[in-house]
């Protein structure tokens, strides 16, 4: 992807129609699927992150994407344990039916990151490596080589998402996990603005498992109110509030140098995720974001 064009697919995880006003992400506060993937492709958008409105069947979610003409691109799966908390089977469990669903969507991809709750101690103390614990990420690497074992058994490859707010949130920490997991288990899907906020070199991060990237969550950022909020002590909360999320191209982040890291034959998904719009609009958020990916990326049409 040196030269800027790419056999790269464009998709848009949709959550700037579920930010709320205490800076978190509120499901119900987004249109009804068929409103919400009708806006998605209006704005100019042809693909969409996977996932199946919950009490949908997988069939009748299938048939409105053909209605409305929009792709799948490879969904999201989380994990609610940290390894060592007893709820390591249920999680399994649950990791296959997430699968079993993805398949079903004809998918073989899906990321896989660890949960996030308001009062976690991570989410108090964002991109700090608060509590770091060389066992503790020990542990969940164990747990994701159980989640990879069930999904690899329905024919879908998790792909490890380091994330703000989460026990694996730093460069050394997805590193961690990543090496002690072969890329046939497990594959990587970083996201460049939680990567970034966290501190990370994301181009060498992408640069150096580039080969197990089947997708990348294509955020921008201010790292200016990053480091306001590192410094003043602000929590995951107040740093989004303080206006950290931005459409890509509209922040401080060098996106086009960071994915100039994946592989020229990279035929994979940059998937836009703007957990906060800067622009108030939601739809008009879209719409900004689909022309800047296009106008940069250049992608052929999937």
């Amino acid at each position: 992807m040196s030269d800027g064009s790419t056999t790269a697919r464009i998709a848009l995880n949709p959550i700037q129609w579920m930010a709320s006003d205490d800076g978190w992400l509120d499901p119900s506060k987004a249109p009804a699927p068929e409103e919400r993937l009708a806006l998605i492709k209006q704005s100019g958008f042809d693909a969409v992150m996977a996932e199946v409105p919950a009490d949908w069947a997988v069939d009748r979610y299938k048939a409105l994407l053909d209605e409305v003409g929009l792709a799948l691109a490879p969904g999201y799966a989380v994990c609610r344990s940290d390894g060592r908390d007893g709820k390591e089977a249920d999680v399994v469990a649950g990791a296959a039916a997430v699968a079993r669903q993805h398949a079903e969507l004809g998918m073989t991809e899906i990321g896989l990151g660890l949960a996030m709750g308001k009062e976690k101690p991570r989410v108090l103390h964002p991109a700090q490596a608060f509590d770091a614990d060389e066992s503790r990420v020990e542990a969940v690497t164990k747990l994701i080589e159980q989640i990879s074992d069930v999904m690899l058994a329905e024919g879908v490859r998790p792909s490890l998402h380091p994330h703000v707010g989460t026990w694996i949130e730093t460069d050394d920490e997805a590193r961690a996990v990543l090496e002690a997991l072969p890329a046939s288990r497990l594959g990587f899907l970083p996201d460049t603005g939680h990567l970034a906020w966290a501190g990370a070199d994301v181009g060498a991060l992408i640069k150096d498992y580039a080969e197990r990237i089947p997708f990348v969550h294509v955020k921008d950022c201010r790292l200016s109110v990053a480091a306001e909020g590192r410094e003043k002590g602000w929590g995951y909360q107040k740093t989004v509030l303080a206006g950290l999320w931005v459409e890509p191209g509209r922040g401080e982040l060098d996106l086009t140098g960071i994915l100039s890291n994946l592989p020229d034959a990279f035929d994979g998904w940059l998937m836009v995720e703007v957990d906060r719009p800067d622009i108030a609009d939601p739809y008009e958020s879209a719409q900004a974001s689909a022309r800047w990916m296009r106008s940069t990326f250049a992608p052929s049409e999937s």
